[in-house]
């Protein structure tokens, strides 16, 4: 029986495990909402420098020492926002009034006025978009903010406010990111504005996907608690740079109980960068469709249709991803790809099961060239495929 966790309508339901506990995946979001966003033309000037520390993500204590993170602390919250959203509605005499929907958590990115969130803050789960966004500052003073652009596929918005003395948050390497390193969760769980939290990285690379599109091939799962408003707010080390925006938590009761999710800072500056030049966030389309379950290359029945259907006596792999349809004209079809192929690695990564291929793909831009290697009606082939524009979310 799948239980769904909600928070003003910004929960999403999911079940994990077999036979044992039933848990719910909940946005981390009180609630959200968003206004139509203004797209930025491309320039070849960055709008956001990021304030980065080229060091590793977590200073090694001492032996025996205890560890204090009041300085890191220090550095993170004056990064972290409250966003409240609200919707223009109507009341029972007919009146236009403008109601609250929720509240989330942000940070800030630059100097300028960058915030990033989440996408399902800005959207009420992906409901609505809000008519007005409010964001709070450390010091108590308040903006809007408009909404430079979205990605529902990485649950990513991008906000601006018309400010220019903001403190942006130190940005790290999330590709540094170790199993057992400390973590900082800062927010606004419940409406507790600017709450700290500490735990360590439990897990990376989890895949996830939630209901309202978004897909994580590669959070990072912390036990640092994580409630309903901490979604959009910043997840760090133990020396206050920015390692991930957190998003969502697993629950039996809509609480937190220690597992919980943020999305790679470096996959932020990816989403963040491609939304303020292009107004979107831009992913690489091969063209195809690929079977969800690869387990089906290891019965053999399925392989022996598969060999007469494709007319060879020559074996199939048992690991690869099937491709179950190519479509006409795109990169695939004219790079020689053919529906019931097998990719079996892709730029000379393997890819043992569907997904091997999602988490290669999660990266990859338009223009970018893949090197396939496939097994193709029984013979070994190597193709090279030019991606397009998948086009906007």
């Amino acid at each position: 029986m799948m239980k769904a966790a909600s928070w003003s309508g910004m929960s999403i339901g999911k079940s994990i495990g077999k036979g044992m506990a039933l848990f719910a995946i909940v946005f981390a979001g009180a609630y959200g909402a968003m206004v139509w966003f203004n797209q930025t033309k491309g320039t070849e000037k960055p709008l956001i420098v990021y304030k980065s520390d080229p060091g590793a993500n977590l200073a090694v204590q001492n032996a025996g020492s205890l560890p204090d993170f009041r300085s890191a602390v220090q550095k993170i919250l004056p990064s972290v926002v409250s966003i409240d959203t609200l919707v223009q509605g109507e009341n029972w005499f007919g009146e236009q009034v403008i109601e609250p929907t929720g509240s989330g958590s942000g940070v800030v990115l630059s100097q300028n006025g960058y915030i990033v969130t989440n996408n399902h803050v800005v959207t009420n789960g992906g409901r609505r978009v809000a008519d007005r966004i409010v964001v709070k500052f450390k010091d108590g003073t308040s903006e809007e903010a408009t909404i430079v652009g979205r990605d529902p596929r990485s649950d990513l918005a991008v906000l601006k406010v018309n400010r220019n003395d903001l403190t942006p948050v130190t940005v790290g390497d999330s590709a540094k990111l170790e199993v057992g390193e400390w973590t900082i969760a800062a927010g606004n769980p419940l409406g507790f504005e600017h709450t700290i939290s500490v735990g360590v990285v439990s897990s990376i690379g989890r895949p996830l996907q939630s209901s309202d599109s978004a897909i994580f091939v590669d959070g990072i799962q912390t036990d640092a608690a994580i409630n309903q408003g901490n979604s959009g707010g910043a997840l760090c080390d133990s020396e206050g740079r920015l390692i991930g925006i957190n998003t969502m938590i697993a629950t039996t009761d809509q609480g937190s109980i220690g597992i919980g999710f943020a999305i790679p800072a470096n996959r932020v500056r990816a989403v963040v960068d491609d939304i303020i030049k292009f107004g979107r966030a831009r992913y690489g389309r091969v063209g195809v469709s690929v079977r969800r379950d690869s387990s089906i290359l290891t019965i053999p029945r399925a392989r022996q249709q598969l060999m007469e259907i494709v007319g060879t006596t020559t074996e199939p792999p048992e690991e690869g991803v099937l491709v179950q349809q190519v479509f006409e004209d795109g990169p695939a079809a004219r790079a020689g790809l053919k529906a019931l192929d097998i990719i079996l690695s892709i730029d000379g990564k393997a890819t043992k099961e569907t997904r091997d291929y999602q988490v290669i793909m999660a990266n990859k831009k338009p223009g970018d060239q893949l090197k396939l290697k496939v097994w193709s009606a029984g013979q070994s082939k190597e193709l090279t495929v030019t991606l397009d524009d998948a086009g906007g979310a």
